[in-house]
């Protein structure tokens, strides 16, 4: 027979970032590959690669320490985790029918809303250790 009896049909990471552009870099370019091998159509691997953008970018800015993220990625669905150590569940910023200014962007805060606009789910879990998770699931 040739090739594999088996196909991978989800695959799972799992990254301690410490911060910076580099760390995040390499994390976008693995949300990329995840996706790839999974199957996820093109237009749908931008959303999930911001998703984990945001996520991790916002765990960074707004917690003292390092942040977990844990992706996993099938056909059907991604789920993206994010640890970080502020235990602060944020509120969802509300998304008007208009976009926002140019200016209102540079300000920040919209990452969450456009999280919670290309997932089928966002949730937020307080975490025992300290901190919490925040917990994304999109569907391609």
């Amino acid at each position: 027979m040739d090739g594999p009896l088996i196909e991978t049909v989800s695959e799972r990471f799992e990254i301690w970032i410490k911060g910076g552009q580099g760390p995040l870099s390499q994390v976008r370019t693995a949300c990329q590959q995840l996706t790839r091998n999974a199957g996820w159509p093109p237009e749908s691997q931008g959303d999930l690669t911001l998703v984990v953008s945001e996520l991790v970018t916002n765990a960074y800015r707004h917690s003292s320490g390092p942040c977990r993220l844990s992706l996993e990625v099938s056909g059907d669905e991604a789920v993206v985790e994010v640890w970080d150590s502020d235990p602060h569940i944020p509120a969802l910023p509300s998304l008007s029918t208009a976009p926002p200014s140019e200016a209102a962007l540079a300000c920040g805060g919209y990452g969450l809303g456009i999280v919670a606009s290309l997932s089928k789910c966002l949730d937020f879990h307080p975490q025992e250790v300290g901190g919490k998770t925040v917990r994304a699931v999109l569907i391609p």
